[in-house]
């Protein structure tokens, strides 16, 4: 997994060719997805961010985790595809690990997660809205399995 800025723009930034031209040789993003420029570095993303911000353009900033895996049913609140790649947006996510309890325990519980997951990567971590981080806790002790919250902010 890999860690990205992602600067929202207003939708009007589209009727402003010239300005989007500018902002683009300004602060290059290393990809643009609908309305949001995604940055790997934090400074050309405070470019961008402030140059959208003095145009009164700019909408939010976004945590994002280039990831691969497969989509939950909540995938398209806090997720989006591009082209090949896809994202996360981490500010209303938490992501947990199995890092105990037996395979088959585990399965079961992750049955009863399901329907609560926005996302599980190739590599065994799943993605959940914060909120639910009590109810993934208590779903896994009554299964007698136990997990490991990620820090997403690293």
């Amino acid at each position: 997994m890999q860690v990205f800025i992602g600067i929202e723009a207003s939708p009007l930034l589209s009727e402003l060719p010239d300005f989007e031209q500018f902002l683009q040789s300004a602060a290059p993003p290393l990809l643009v997805h609908e309305n949001i420029y995604i940055y790997n570095d934090q400074q050309t993303a405070d470019v961008a961010s402030g140059l959208l911000s003095e145009a009164d353009l700019h909408e939010e900033n976004h945590q994002l985790i280039k990831t691969e895996g497969t989509a939950g049913e909540d995938f398209y609140d806090y997720g989006f595809h591009s082209g090949a790649d896809v994202f996360l947006f981490t500010n209303d996510l938490s992501a947990f690990r199995f890092t105990g309890g037996s395979e088959v325990q585990s399965e079961m519980a992750l049955l009863q997660l399901e329907e609560h997951l926005v996302f599980k990567t190739a590599e065994g971590i799943y993605f959940t809205i914060d909120h639910y981080t009590d109810l993934v806790l208590g779903i896994v002790k009554a299964y007698g399995v136990k997990v490991e919250f990620l820090d997403l902010d690293k």
